[in-house]
């Protein structure tokens, strides 16, 4: 990956060299090479206006389509399609994946986009019209209409034909099987019409158990489908079982980047857009609700220090260990919280597996809750030389860690249960609950142990 990282960065460097010298010629060149997917990356590199004028001086229209189609990031796609002409734009749209030409034209501006569509041919505009109507996040908004299948009634030799003229134009995995009305029957394999008589009819070869998905599914269940059967394809049916569409595995890896990355930024308690935001403004938008949480919560941890004030008073030597006991049960329930957020969303456990989770989340907490109590009460006796405070820190640290843990399991789980993304239970969010907590539990111990033991801590 570094290796590659670094690759792509030469080439930067060296195309970046040729347009400071207005020698465009030579960089085009270089990318011309290239296969569209590293172009898009080197794109992705540059400047706004270095990759603009790099890709309009590309002459192959197939290339340049390809290029712009490999682009992660579809408004960046649109903002370098917006300096070319709308004929142009048109021409280009034609050559990328209509799943990909819907998503790319969405975040075109409005009045650019109305002055397209009058040099789209009818049958694209048809076809993008269609995959327009499907939420974007659904499986009928990552399909792709443009799709092989074969009627049940052709014959073995009528068939290897027609996917014999097919395969000219279209990329064909699997061999999908349908009625006179598009009905999905099933899939064919390639093995089974080679192996079968010319004369026997498609119907009787067909494996009608096709594994299918309806177009309001999301976008993620898709992904788990395609995952837990190992597909390299997956037919796309409508409310009456009609063939409308096919997701290839390319789609459902965007998908799963895309949703992993989602989820990754709601834990940090922020929003994938900052990343293309350049006004600071927007950023802290992003940032802000759950820092006013964080602040929020721990105003709270300094209400618990302010109902504790006696007892600190009394025993200075309690604040050494405050933060030892505030980051431990912090840094547990976020380890606790991440797990089950992942297990969730990739499906690796379904509701009945849920007290698995909570089950080995229990012992974990139990476990750490132990070691750690041993390790707090040894450091404590070493540092304070207070057998009393030894005591509390390691009771304080075996409750705080339990509860933290349990906690950064439950609350996922939770949301789940109630259809809400368990991603929103940002570490922010746990971070400061576990701080109040944890300092409430050991000043609590604290004030008892001085209160009802008359020790000196």
């Amino acid at each position: 990956m570094d290796k590659e990282h670094g690759s792509t960065q030469i080439l930067v460097q060296a195309i970046r060299k040729f347009i400071r010298k207005d020698a465009i010629t030579n960089a085009v060149n270089i990318i011309k090479k290239l296969h569209p997917a590293d172009i898009a990356k080197i794109m992705q590199n540059l400047a706004p206006d270095e990759r603009i004028l790099l890709i309009k001086n590309v002459q192959d229209i197939k290339l340049k389509a390809e290029a712009i189609e490999y682009l992660d990031d579809y408004t960046m796609a649109a903002t370098i399609l917006e300096s070319f002409s709308p004929k142009d734009v048109a021409a280009i749209l034609e050559n990328v994946s209509i799943d990909k030409a819907v998503d790319i034209f969405e975040e075109l501006n409005e009045e650019f986009a109305e002055e397209i569509r009058q040099y789209i041919n009818p049958q694209l505009k048809e076809s993008m019209a269609s995959l327009a109507k499907y939420p974007e996040d659904t499986a009928g908004g990552i399909m792709n209409p443009e799709f092989f299948a074969i009627n049940k009634d052709l014959t073995v030799e009528e068939a290897i034909e027609a996917i014999r003229k097919a395969s000219k134009e279209k990329r064909i995995i699997y061999v999908y099987v349908v009625d006179k009305h598009n009905h999905l029957i099933g899939v064919v394999t390639l093995r089974a019409l080679i192996t079968a008589d010319s004369d026997q009819r498609i119907e009787n070869i067909t494996n009608t158990n096709a594994i299918s998905v309806r177009t309001d599914m999301d976008q993620e269940e898709v992904a788990k489908i395609v995952e837990k059967y190992d597909l390299l394809s997956i037919p796309v049916t409508d409310n009456k079982n009609r063939l409308v569409g096919v997701i290839n595995v390319d789609d459902i890896i965007d998908v799963i980047r895309e949703e992993t990355t989602e989820d990754i930024y709601k834990l940090a308690g922020t929003s994938e857009e900052e990343m293309e935001e350049t006004s600071v403004l927007n950023i802290i938008k992003y940032r802000a609700p759950w820092l006013i949480m964080s602040l929020l919560g721990e105003s709270v941890s300094g209400s618990v220090l302010k109902l504790f004030d006696g007892t600190l008073k009394t025993a200075i030597s309690l604040a050494f260990f405050m933060p030892l006991i505030m980051a431990l049960g912090g840094n547990t329930g976020q380890q606790s919280q991440t797990i089950v957020v992942r297990a969730l969303a990739i499906g690796k456990f379904d509701e009945s597996g849920i007290w698995l989770i909570i089950k080995k989340q229990v012992k974990t907490a139990l476990s750490i809750g132990i070691l750690f109590a041993f390790l707090g009460f040894i450091m404590a006796f070493i540092f304070q030389h207070s057998l009393h405070l030894a005591v509390v820190v390691s009771l304080s640290l075996f409750l705080s860690m339990f509860l933290s843990t349990i906690i950064g399991a439950m609350l996922p789980l939770g949301l789940k249960k109630i259809n809400v993304d368990p991603a929103v239970a940002a570490s922010p969010f746990i971070s400061a609950l576990n701080d109040i907590m944890g300092l409430f539990i050991y000043l609590l111990i604290a004030t008892l142990t001085i209160k009802y033991t008359g020790a000196n801590l």
